[in-house]
């Protein structure tokens, strides 16, 4: 019966192939006869696996009940090469989000990626999965591509492993050569919700704004029930209008459409958050404390940031002048993150937001001390996507204690690379007020 299910859709994409008149190479003809398993259950499990994954990637229940489903099928069937691999690829996830940011989830996608390799040494799916492993999990992108490249070998028109080689390019900073494989990988899949949504990302951080929109209208439209292409921090169609124009009320209507759609608490977090920092531009101060107080988990954390609520709380209450509240609000934050920066001291995140805790409490010293830090353990030359934000925190740092011109250093040189910063943003964002009187900054919003 299984036998039969897989020669039916191998049948099918021969049919598909042929009536685009597109030439099967050997290598995919070998893919599509090979049977990966001979248990129809651990096939239904694995199948609900992908299931979960394909209803977005920025969702910490979707990996974790992924996982379950792609444990089942290894249960069941041992040999089960793609169900190892995609194991592994949940397990990297976890990590990469900072769902679970810890060695033993990386361990974890390393020791399937090996057990899917041992199965299947020449199998791309193994291969897919040790490249996913060390691009999310080592930030080794020499052997992510290694990997990456000899998965595309054998599968040259998987639109999946086109999409992580763009990834990690991305990373590299070779943004021409993201886009590229981005679209090769689009034209493979149309349909693709990561790949609209990831190059809509990639077209944000261009600047190449109307081509942002457009490719995350369309990522909503093919699922409109994914959050991450309307609210994502600091890359979703929400924060592009901020970026872009400056646009308070049109990302306030993407909110209101996305709100309706939220079920989870990552996304109940991720839309307060956004409404904080809408509310901040808008000097709507009391709204913001109450969407502070709304946010169910302890802090907005992503792969990008770590916010905790006291350091939003802190930051409001000085915009309005209740002094002894910004410093007890700070004073919080301090603690808070000295204990998670002493947990995970290679934590760039950590490392800014207790700088800004410290510049907050007039600890200058401290402030930039931890700011600088978090720029050394992530540096744009190792990560040109989050890399970015570790250097706009200092800038921020710069800013509150007063370091003006070095402040301003660091957002001329923002400015000149991709990213989110813009002059829009410069000019509505409380952060950089003291800066406004400025020549340099004046120079800066005339760009």
């Amino acid at each position: 019966m299984i036998t039969e299910v897989f020669q039916v859709q191998a049948d099918i994409a021969k049919r598909v192939a042929e009536s685009l008149n597109v030439a099967l190479l050997e290598p995919e003809q070998k893919v599509l006869e090979a049977k990966p398993t001979n248990s129809p259950e651990a096939y239904d499990y694995y199948l609900r696996g992908q299931d979960y994954l394909n209803r977005g990637r920025s969702n910490r229940k979707n990996f974790m009940s992924s996982i379950e489903m792609y444990e089942k099928a290894v249960n069941l069937d041992p040999d089960f090469i793609q169900a190892y691999a995609r194991l592994a690829s949940s397990h990297a996830g976890m990590y990469w989000y900072h769902f679970d940011h810890t060695k033993e989830r990386a361990a974890k996608s390393r020791e399937a990626a090996d057990k899917a390799l041992r199965l299947g040494p020449d199998a791309p799916e193994a291969h897919f999965a040790l490249g996913i492993y060390y691009y999310q999990c080592q930030l080794d992108y020499g052997r992510a591509l290694e990997h990456l490249s000899l998965a595309l070998e054998k599968q040259p028109k998987n639109s999946d492993i086109l999409a992580y080689i763009a990834y990690v390019k991305r990373r590299q900073g070779k943004i021409e050569e993201t886009l590229a494989n981005l679209k090769k990988a689009l034209e493979i899949s149309p349909r693709s919700l990561d790949i609209n949504s990831n190059l809509g990302d990639t077209y944000f951080l261009s600047r190449n704004y109307i081509e942002g929109e457009r490719l995350y209208k369309r990522a909503i439209s093919i699922f409109p029930d994914y959050i991450s292409p309307y609210i994502a921090p600091f890359v979703s169609i929400g924060f592009l209008y901020l970026s872009w124009e400056g646009n308070t009320k049109k990302a306030r209507e993407i909110l209101e459409e996305a709100t309706q759609r939220i079920v989870s608490p990552d996304d109940k977090n991720g839309a307060h958050f956004l409404r904080v920092i809408v509310d901040i531009y808008d000097k709507e101060y009391q709204s913001a404390l109450k969407h502070i107080s709304l946010m169910p988990l302890e802090a907005l954390d992503n792969q990008f940031h770590f916010v905790p609520k006291s350091q939003l709380y802190a930051q409001i209450y000085g915009l309005i002048g209740e002094k002894e509240k910004e410093k007890e609000y700070y004073g919080s934050a301090r603690l808070f993150l000295e204990n998670k920066a002493k947990e995970q001291p290679d934590d760039s995140r950590f490392h800014s937001a207790l700088g800004i805790a410290y510049a907050g409490l007039g600890l200058k010293e401290k402030a930039v001390q931890e700011a600088i830090r978090a720029t050394e353990l992530l540096p744009i030359s190792k990560e040109f996507f989050r890399g970015p934000y570790r250097v706009k925190d200092l800038a921020r740092v710069y800013v509150m204690v007063g370091e003006y011109d070095k402040a301003l250093d660091k957002i001329e040189y923002l400015l000149s690379i991709p990213g989110e910063l813009s002059s829009p943003l410069l000019k509505i964002d409380p952060v950089w007020a003291p800066l406004h009187s400025h020549p340099r900054f004046q120079k800066l919003l005339k760009r």
